[in-house]
Formats: C-alpha cells, sequence, structure tokens
C-alpha cells in the first residue's frame, strides 16, 4: 500500500513540490485581505461604484498583461518571470498596506496586476513538470495546496477583533506582502522547462514587442489542434457567466432567500470541505477515465448547483454547496490536463497567455453585466443565464470536445 502511495505521487518533487509550497503562502494570503477589503475601500472614501471600477481596472490590467506574459514565458524562458515577478508583487502590496485613501488602492490593484505577467509561464512550468498520465492528479494537488486558505477569515477575523478595520488591514497587508516576497525566494529553486529562444530583454524592447507578442499569442491558434480551439470556445462562455455571479451569491442568499450570515458561512464552509475532500478522487478520475467526461460532468454538477439555489429551500442550499464544490474539483483538474494534453510545450505559454487574457477581461466585463441584471432586471436573471449556458454547454462539450490522441509532455 505505502508503495503504491509513493509510486503515485513520485512526481511531487522538484518544480512540482517547489509550486505547491508557493500556493500554500500565495493561497493563504490571497484570501486574508478578502473578508473586509470592499469595507477598506469604502473606509478610504470610495463610493459603491467607485469600487466596482476599481475592482473591474485589475481586472482589466491582468488582461492585457496575460498575452505579453504567455509571449515572454515562451520566447525568454518560465523561471526568472516567475520568481521576478513574485517579489515585485510581494513589494505591491504595501501600496494597500499604507493607503491614504482609494486612489492608492485604484494603483495598488493597477500594480497587482501588472505583476500578473508571469502567470502563464507559472501555469507552463507546472504544466512541463507534471508527467503526462499524472496531470489529473497533478492539478488535483495544486489545488489542495490551497486548504491554507481555509483559515484566512479565521486570521482576518481575529484581526479584526483586536485591531478594528483599519489597523486591520493595513496588518493583512504587510502580512500578504511578507508571504509574496518569501514565495519569491523560495522559487529562485525552480528548474527552467524550455530553453529560452533568445536573452532576456530590457523594459523598453518589451514595451516595444508587444504588439508582436499579441500577434503570437493569436496566431499560436494556427499552431495547436483544433481540438484545442473547440475547447477554447465551449468553456470561455462557461467560465463568463459562472465569474458574472460570483459576487452576488452573497447578496442573493442572504437579502433574497433571507438565509442568516452565519448560516451562510457555514455553507461556506461545507462547500471548502467538500472540495478539499473529492479534489484528490477527482484528479485520479481524471487520469483514469479521460479529461471529457469529468468536463461533462462538471457542467452536469453545476447545473444542478443552480437549481437547487433558486428553489429556495435551506435543504437544497446545502446540496447547492456540495455540488458546486464536486463540479469546481472536476473542472479545474480536468480542464487544465486538457489544454495540457493538447497544447505542444514550446506553445504552452501563449496559449495560457491568451486563454488567462479573455478569462480576466471577459471576467471584469462579466461583474459589470451581472450587477446590471441583479440590480436592474432582477436578483434571479444572472443565475438563470447561467443555468442556460451551463445547460448549452453539456451537449456542445459531448460534440466538439475531444481527448488528446497523445497526451503532449515536455
Amino acid at each position: 500500500m505505502l508503495e503504491h502511495l509513493r509510486e503515485q505521487f513520485s512526481f511531487t518533487r522538484g518544480n512540482v513540490l517547489i509550486l505547491m509550497s508557493m500556493w500554500m503562502i500565495t493561497d493563504f494570503a490571497f484570501l486574508l485581505p478578502d473578508s473586509y477589503y470592499s469595507l477598506y475601500v469604502e473606509a478610504l472614501g470610495a463610493s459603491s461604484f467607485i469600487l466596482g471600477g476599481v475592482v473591474a481596472a485589475s481586472g482589466f490590467a491582468i488582461a492585457f498583461l496575460q498575452l505579453a506574459g504567455g509571449y515572454c514565458a515562451d520566447r525568454y524562458g518560465r523561471k526568472n518571470l516567475v520568481v521576478t515577478m513574485n517579489v515585485a508583487r510581494g513589494l505591491a502590496f504595501l501600496v494597500f498596506a499604507f493607503a491614504a485613501n482609494w486612489y492608492f488602492i485604484l494603483l495598488g490593484e493597477v500594480l497587482v496586476g501588472l505583476t500578473t505577467i508571469n502567470q502563464p509561464a507559472v501555469m507552463a512550468i507546472f504544466a512541463d513538470s507534471v508527467p503526462p498520465e499524472k496531470r489529473g492528479l497533478g492539478y488535483s494537488l495544486s489545488m489542495i495546496a490551497g486548504v491554507t486558505s481555509v483559515f484566512s477569515p479565521l486570521a482576518a477575523g481575529f484581526l479584526y477583533l483586536s485591531f478594528r478595520l483599519i489597523w486591520t488591514m493595513r496588518i493583512i497587508y504587510m502580512i500578504v506582502s511578507a508571504c509574496w516576497l518569501i514565495s519569491g525566494f523560495l522559487l529562485l529553486r525552480l528548474k527552467e522547462t524550455l530553453k529560452p529562444q533568445t536573452s532576456a530583454t530590457s523594459v523598453r524592447q518589451a514595451i516595444k514587442q508587444y504588439p508582436e507578442a499579441v500577434k503570437e499569442c493569436v496566431n499560436v491558434w494556427r499552431l495547436v489542434p483544433r481540438s484545442m480551439l473547440n475547447l477554447f470556445l465551449v468553456f470561455t462562455p462557461t467560465f463568463f457567466v459562472v465569474r458574472m455571479c460570483i459576487p452576488f451569491y452573497t447578496l442573493y442568499v442572504t437579502q433574497v432567500l433571507h438565509v442568516d450570515p452565519f448560516q451562510w458561512a457555514l455553507l461556506l464552509v461545507l462547500e471548502s470541505v467538500v472540495l478539499y475532500l473529492v479534489m484528490l478522487p477527482a484528479g485520479k478520475f481524471v487520469d483514469v477515465i479521460g479529461r471529457k467526461k469529468p468536463l461533462l460532468l462538471s457542467s452536469v454538477f453545476f447545473a444542478a448547483a443552480i437549481i437547487m439555489l433558486i428553489t429556495r429551500s435551506m435543504l437544497r442550499l446545502y446540496i447547492f454547496a456540495a455540488l458546486s464544490a464536486v463540479g469546481n474539483a472536476l473542472v479545474f483538474t480536468a480542464y487544465p490536463a486538457l489544454q495540457a494534453d493538447l497544447t505542444p510545450q514550446e506553445y504552452r505559454g501563449r496559449v495560457m497567455g491568451f486563454s488567462n487574457f479573455t478569462d480576466s477581461f471577459l471576467g471584469a466585463a462579466a461583474v459589470l453585466l451581472g450587477g446590471f441584471l441583479y440590480g436592474s432586471v432582477g436578483p434571479n436573471t444572472p443565475f438563470a443565464l447561467q443555468l442556460t449556458i451551463l445547460i448549452i454547454a453539456i451537449p456542445l462539450t459531448y460534440l466538439f470536445v475531444e481527448e488528446a490522441k497523445t497526451r503532449k509532455s515536455d
């Protein structure tokens, strides 16, 4: 038994172990400010409209750097970009810690958005480092590494009880900064997985090369299998409507369904527990049965979850939380595994950069659309649209998404 487990997880060393260690630190840091972020920005003088604009500005900043990030990851290599931007992000979070008004928060969001240029490189180096036959398990472990984020709201809550809002958030952002700086130095031990096409470039040259980066990230779709494009086209609308609804679950459950906020917190805890319990089995399922069936099932679980949500029953809300967790476990292991299967190593940075660009850009637009639909049309509207798109995604996945004939390795 022990020997079998050792064989199953033999790939969790080197780059994989280093990246998982990084995520344990940064996922905790990522969610630490979330509990009181909106209150902090409002306390610094922002209206709710400005708050939405700040969040959207961050999304758009992230979006436009992903194309350059994918281009740089394939042209200059992965490691240097990953390390440098993690350290830069740690420094950028200090702007939040010492913010005098909401303008500093806007500046901080843009600076943090700029540092996400390394996201395609992070995704590419992880895909390069996991054996093709273990990718489902690998991506499930990458999610499980984020289990430390379960403790983030508790840590924030205890700080709030001790220091109140403003000082709590200043302390939190100093902790966040320290976590990202530590992760940056940890990543120095990464091993490069792709021989750079050329030596490092200057900032001025990088800016001049941005149009070329955009062109390369668009043209790369001519070089990858058609099935990769089909996967992208089928699931992009799904990710759009999911992001559209995320900010409004709390409002809907507490204000429309009149669920006590503490009960809503219990639902979120249940969702987290179920997610981490099923993550490893989901990853193994993806490796054994293939990627397509889990993707199909993820849309089924998400659609069933939305039905449970809008039928207004406390019991069904607990079912909603469990179904959402299972859907997340399946899609967040099967989708990146199939994406890596279908993409040759030398194109992964650009494919992931373009995917991140559309995800971030459309995600920012989705939040704006969701707010309009929720406030101006009706609270049920965003969730009804999400359910419709999820139902449509099921036959589209069956018809157009294909398993890789051979899984691309490094």
